[in-house]
């Protein structure tokens, strides 16, 4: 399990950084002109990436608790039960 959360975290990670990039080409952003950045506009995009982040833990929390809360049901048929008596049992549920 805490395999699987850092997996996610680094998929999380990198969904960031890609986003991130997208944002700085987008808007003709190389590495010579980052720090030309004004403060407001390097707020607005920790902003933006803190919000993604939020996004992402709670869509991947809302994932395990539902995979959590439906669990598969097995429905062992009784052995002394005919097919037709096991159609009908189903059909009355």
């Amino acid at each position: 399990m805490a395999n699987e959360k850092l997996n996610l975290q680094e998929i999380s990670s990198t969904m960031m950084q890609l986003f991130v990039q997208d944002v700085l080409s987008k808007n003709n952003i190389s590495n010579e002109n980052k720090k030309t950045l004004s403060d407001e506009q390097k707020a607005q995009l920790k902003k933006v990436v803190e919000d993604l982040q939020a996004q992402v833990d709670e869509f991947v929390k809302g994932s395990k608790e539902k995979k959590e809360e439906n669990p598969v049901e097995k429905v062992e048929a009784p052995k002394n039960m005919t097919l037709r008596e096991m159609l009908k049992s189903r059909k009355d549920k």
